[in-house]
């Protein structure tokens, strides 16, 4: 597999960890629990796999100087703190009220598993891609495609679940439609123009 192909690959286990994740602790047990817990299995196994056999360094030398980092950088570093500031603008205050956040009251849940996932993962992961991509460490050269592939699907996928919350009488509203389409369609395309910039690779002799 062609070492760009190979970091949409990674991206996309780590989208599908990420969202079954939230739904097996998440959801209320239901017929698909089943499901749900082999699927997160199964991405959460061949990523373990995969992640020894990438080439950081040689994926760092493919890509050229028009590679969109300071951009990429500047995306990933605004992601981090605008989702930590979602989440603790909630959080903080229900604490200081000595409450569960609003969120977790509404679901019936003991805790919400996205805020979780999102403060001890995605925000800290963005957050280290940025830092990396601007001083060009190399793994950052890794992480940046690998984390716009999981934005591109995280965003994306925000519409049609806020549309069946909206069914459901959770009033959602079109401004999350809007945000989550516009960082979906940025991330793409930031990601089309890193995998455009990847150099092929040299046919083994």
């Amino acid at each position: 597999m062609a070492l760009s192909r190979r970091l949409v690959w990674t991206g996309t286990l780590v989208y599908l960890i990420y969202v079954f994740l939230g739904y097996t602790f998440g959801l209320h047990f239901n017929v698909m629990f089943l499901a749900y817990c082999g699927i997160l299995g199964l991405s959460f196994y061949a990523l373990v796999g995969s992640l020894p056999a990438l080439p950081i360094a040689e994926i760092a030398r493919r890509f050229g100087a028009r590679a969109p980092v300071k951009v990429t950088a500047v995306l990933l570093l605004l992601m981090s703190l605008g989702t930590a500031y979602h989440w603790l603008a909630e959080i903080v205050p229900a604490l200081l009220a000595g409450q569960a956040p609003q969120t977790v009251r509404d679901s019936g849940s003991f805790t919400e598993p996205i805020a979780v996932l999102d403060l001890a993962f995605w925000a800290p992961a963005s957050m280290l891609a940025a830092i990396l991509l601007l001083r060009r460490n190399p793994l950052g050269f890794v992480l940046g495609p690998v984390l716009l592939t999981f934005l591109s699907l995280s965003s994306l996928m925000l519409v049609p679940m806020g549309m069946a919350m909206d069914l459901r009488g959770f009033k959602v509203g079109h401004t999350l439609y809007a945000i989550a389409l516009g960082i979906a369609a940025g991330s793409a395309v930031l990601l089309a123009l890193w995998l455009r910039e990847s150099k092929p690779e040299m046919p083994s002799r």
